[in-house]
């Protein structure tokens, strides 16, 4: 498929530059947020083969530094600040880091310098990128249940409300509350025939 992100972002580590910018030009915006996804998730699982949490800072400095040499000719593209965050935060050092262009790019580049660090084979990457997969299916699975949940209580909460308010009848201010919209109804209906008289005059 064209516009698979999964066959993007492989499509990305494993050289296939044409293809992979092909497939980035007819994304969708569900795709882009997949892509996205699968990106990070691909830093994640790269990131904790290489580093652990807890460990100097030191080792990873020196990884960012690489990286942008290799990848990020102009020194322009690739803010060294916020790679290191990324694979602190990957490492669960730090709060996760907000999605944006710049935190895109920045993952590109960290995940091609740790995969070429590594010199993994094309099964290797695809295992990477598998492990990526199913984290993020998981998360999503989570999401959506939670979300679930959530609404199964807001329903079961007004569904107790409702019956409170029938047990105690009919509040004080219900009648007038009625009266008041009867009366709005009325006056739309007057207003609209005078409008029709208007008009036939």
């Amino acid at each position: 498929m064209v516009t698979d992100p999964h066959a993007a972002l492989r499509g990305l580590l494993t050289g296939r530059l044409r293809g992979h910018e092909r497939r980035l030009r007819r994304f969708t915006e569900r795709d882009w947020r997949r892509y996205g996804d699968l990106l990070a998730g691909a830093l994640l699982v790269a990131v904790r083969r290489r580093f652990v949490a807890g460990q100097d800072r030191a080792p990873v400095i020196r990884f960012v530094a690489s990286a942008r040499e290799r990848y990020d000719a102009g020194g322009h593209d690739v803010d060294p600040v916020l790679a290191e965050a990324l694979v602190w935060a990957a490492l669960g050092e730090r709060p996760p880091v907000p999605d944006s262009a710049a935190a895109v790019v920045a993952r590109t580049v960290l995940l091609l310098g740790l995969l070429e660090d590594e010199g993994l084979t094309d099964s290797e990457r695809d295992e990477i990128l598998a492990a990526a997969a199913q984290a993020v299916d998981a998360s999503a699975r989570s999401a959506s249940a939670q979300n679930a949940s959530t609404s199964t209580q807001d329903a079961e909460r007004h569904g107790e409300r409702e019956k409170d308010r029938q047990h105690a009848g009919p509040g004080p201010n219900s009648r007038g509350n009625t009266v008041a919209g009867s009366a709005v109804e009325s006056a739309d209906g007057e207003g609209d025939g005078q409008r029709g008289m208007g008009a036939a005059t």
